[in-house]
């Protein structure tokens, strides 16, 4: 069975693969991993990027898991065509702001949501891809029974 939630050790192996892929670029990235219930188990912000980073991946973090683990990329082309309910769902504030951006991606086990991870501070598609090497770096998934 699946485990139901991530662990601190998981958490932090995400983040030291996310940052290596971001250094393997020469970039930086802020990254924030939260549990399903959008509460942060573990975070980095590497040398040199803006502090409002972290903020910026927490808020990518927890729109997508508050959405049921829908990518950040995903979020923001539904919002796209709909700016008014954009800028409602960035002011909810489940702890903190939450921005549907690309750069987040949920973390499944199996078909169970157990946390989602932001990242910020480079290109969107390198916050995305630097996540991306992250969870699958812990044996994850970034879609409910997918890749």
């Amino acid at each position: 069975m699946p485990a139901a939630h991530i662990s601190l050790d998981q958490a932090q192996a995400l983040i030291q693969a996310a940052v290596a892929y971001a250094k393997s670029l020469q970039t930086g990235i802020s990254i924030v991993v939260v549990d399903a219930s959008g509460h942060v188990v573990a975070a980095a912000r590497m040398s040199g990027v803006p502090f409002g980073s972290f903020d910026v991946a927490r808020g990518k973090a927890l729109a997508s898991v508050a959405t049921g683990g829908v990518s950040g990329r995903e979020l923001m082309e539904r919002y796209r065509a709909n700016p008014i309910v954009f800028g409602q769902i960035s002011a909810l504030s489940y702890g903190g702001p939450m921005f549907p951006s690309q750069g987040s991606l949920p973390i499944f086990f199996g078909d169970t949501l157990v946390g989602a991870a932001g990242a910020s501070a480079a290109s969107s598609q390198t916050d995305e891809d630097a996540v991306r090497a992250g969870i699958r770096a812990i044996g994850a998934l970034a879609e409910r029974g997918g890749r």
